[in-house]
């Protein structure tokens, strides 16, 4: 079974409408932390505060002004202010006023916006500001006037929440000017992750410096599934001015990986674009790209370190992990990775765990967790987590029923099982994982029995489909709803599928393969639900069964698997937007098939067919059934596992 997680920078919108917030006061919060008379205390110093501040507006008991200009005006306006709080709060107006001690009128006048100053000031005497995306750089710059390090570190972590497409090239040189490496981090990974997206919709892009492009182009984090995408953006912005960037095509081009654009789109395009077609300058370097085209066309091997600029892939934003499953007659407990960007599958070392199969996968955070299974010989409902980045696996609480076959699904904080086989019968009950207290509690059961279904979560409900009840292949599916804590049946499938792969996938449901009591099945669904209605897709290039499924890159892949004679090892892609499927590896190994930036060889086939080519050829051994799927780690957490996959690779896994 296969679920996902979002990074950050996910869940952030794309809009450009501007939000608010209330800046809370890291006082309030740490006096809150307490308890008894301290609760009190910081209830007794916020309306405290809150009076000083009306003091302030209605000029009582004040001792000194604080002018600005008006907006767009010579004319200045007043604040009247109490000095003791602005020095308590601002080293920059505690030195301006200690100078001014002995003045019988102390006056300050300041270069900052008056709506800025005003919420400069509200801040000080309560500790509360409203911030949105129109006033928050004034009030940072005012904020670094004062040298007020809670004001602009409140006003970032603003920022870090609302970044969208349009604002973040502003934000991440706002970052780079002010040396704010927390934003600056967050803004780096939303740019590398989202980049391709972001310069279709902001034209800022086309505004950028011929060395701020060079720094994204050359990046090996940056985002982008084909390199052409980025030879078009690059094309962009020299059109944007042509004749003052027309002579940088060369450098730009030297520093895409054209070793990863096919030998045919490269010549067609590339090759014949009217800026590099009579360039002398570039000549060199397009008989040097044919040539390694060419090579890798013909022997699928070449010499080349893969650290050549040519061919070296970019780092991946999202990996499968496949964990577990059934091969060669018994189960096993490898757990492999994927990276999508150099096609490869590494294994990856692990402590040592009893095999299972038929087990429920999924992440949340960065821990992944097994649940339930089958070793062949005992069906569990224990369970167990992995964590992604210590590489260490953890018991967590069995579940109340012993379940083979099961569907794992998770939804707002909470894990649900359901269905499954316990050796005996197959189960309509399903249960819920509270991680708080690691705990396991029933819910309402299900219409059906169901072993061999599989399950997914869209519009905050938990869809199952498909399985057996013990007697035969079902066609049958329905929704959970957590707040009514009951189940709704749906529109039959157009086929019965048992050990069918059911993902939700831009807005719809998605049921492929499976087993319907005669054979194995090559073809998909799709479920809309809210005309509750099923429509084919195009079929695999396998008909398989009991095989893993998951978003990558926007494509559904379905790994492994059962095709009626034996396990499977191919790996298949479904574009929605094309409506096609394409054969993308055929290869999950458990030999030490190691990620790209680790000398490794790789091969890319301009058709549909990518073949991975480790140094040393490996008979491919690792044809598995079932193995549960797990992607999309924060970044950070991604970050670390591909430094441990390197390390790895080398020898030197800690």
């Amino acid at each position: 079974m296969l679920k996902r997680t979002r990074s950050n920078s996910e869940s952030r919108g794309s809009g450009g409408s501007s939000s608010s917030r209330t800046v809370p006061s890291s006082i309030m919060t740490d006096l809150n932390a307490h308890s008894g008379d301290r609760k009190r205390t910081c209830a007794f110093t916020n309306e405290a505060c809150q009076i000083l501040n009306e003091l302030r507006k209605n000029n009582l008991l004040c001792d000194a002004k604080i002018s600005t200009k008006k907006d767009m005006t010579e004319e200045y306006l007043e604040f009247p202010v109490h000095r003791f709080i602005l020095a308590a709060s601002s080293p920059y107006l505690r030195m301006a006023f200690t100078n001014m001690q002995h003045s019988e009128n102390p006056f300050l006048q300041l270069d900052i916006e008056c709506d800025a100053l005003e919420s400069l000031l509200d801040f000080t005497y309560t500790r509360e500001c409203i911030l949105t995306l129109d006033n928050v750089s004034r009030i940072i710059d005012a904020a670094k006037l004062c040298q007020m390090t809670s004001l602009f570190q409140y006003c970032c972590e603003y920022l870090m929440h609302n970044l969208n497409h349009e604002n973040i090239f502003h934000l991440y040189d706002f970052a780079k000017l002010h040396s704010n490496s927390k934003l600056l981090n967050v803004t780096y990974e939303y740019l590398m992750k989202h980049f391709i997206k972001i310069i279709n919709i902001n034209k800022r892009f086309l505004e950028l410096s011929f060395e701020r492009l060079m720094e994204f182009i050359t990046n090996d984090d940056l985002n982008i599934r084909n390199e052409e995408n980025l030879f078009d953006a690059c094309i962009q912005w020299i059109d944007y001015d042509i004749e003052k960037r027309k002579s940088f095509i060369t450098q730009l081009i030297r520093n895409l990986r054209l070793g990863l654009i096919p030998v045919q789109l490269f010549t067609s395009k590339i090759k014949q674009h009217p800026y590099i077609k009579n360039n002398d300058e570039c000549k060199p370097m397009i008989g040097e790209t044919l040539r390694l085209l060419y090579k890798l066309d013909n022997d699928g091997i070449m010499d080349t370190d893969i650290n050549c600029p040519f061919i070296r892939p970019r780092h991946a934003h999202e990996m499968i992990f496949a964990y577990g499953g059934w091969s060669g007659g018994n189960a096993t407990s490898m757990l492999e990775a994927y990276d999508i960007r150099a096609d490869k599958w590494t294994v990856i070392s692990t402590d040592q765990v009893p095999p299972r199969a038929y087990h429920g996968c999924i992440t949340v955070g960065n821990k992944m967790y097994v649940i339930g299974g089958f070793d062949g010989t005992e069906y569990y409902n224990s369970c167990r987590s992995f964590h992604l980045t210590d590489r260490i696996w953890n018991e967590i609480a069995p579940m109340n029923e012993r379940r083979c076959y099961v569907s794992v699904a998770y939804l707002n904080g909470l894990l649900y099982a359901m269905g499954g086989f316990n050796g005996h019968v197959r189960h309509n009950t399903a249960e819920k994982y509270l991680f708080e207290t690691n705990q396991w509690s029933t819910i309402s059961p299900m219409h059906m029995q169901r072993s061999d279904a599989s399950a997914c979560t869209l519009n905050d409900l938990v869809y199952i489909c498909g399985g057996f009840d013990g007697q035969e292949c079902l066609q049958t599916a329905e929704y959970y709803n957590p707040i009514t804590n009951q189940w709704t049946m749906i529109q039959p499938m157009r086929s019965r599928r048992s050990g069918v792969g059911v993902i939700a996938y831009r807005g719809s449901v998605y049921a492929i393969g499976g087993f319907n009591g005669t054979s194995r099945l090559s073809t998909g669904e799709r479920y809309n639900p809210t005309m509750n209605t099923w429509r084919p897709i195009t079929d695999m290039f396998h008909p398989r069964s009991n095989f893993a499924i998951e978003v990558l890159d926007d494509l559904v892949f379905t790994i492994g698997g059962f095709n009626g004679l034996t396990t499977i090892s191919n790996v298949e892609c479904y574009d929605n937007t094309t409506d096609e499927c394409a054969c993308i590896v055929d290869g999950l190994t458990y030999t030490k098939i190691f990620l790209y930036s680790n000398e490794t060889f790789m091969t890319h086939n301009h058709s549909t067919s990518f073949a991975p080519l480790p140094i040393v050829r490996t008979t491919n051994v690792g044809q598995r059934t079932a193995p549960s799927l797990t992607v999309r780690l924060p970044p950070i957490t991604l970050a670390s596992l591909n430094q441990s996959l390197r390390n790895f690779t080398h020898g030197r896994l800690q």
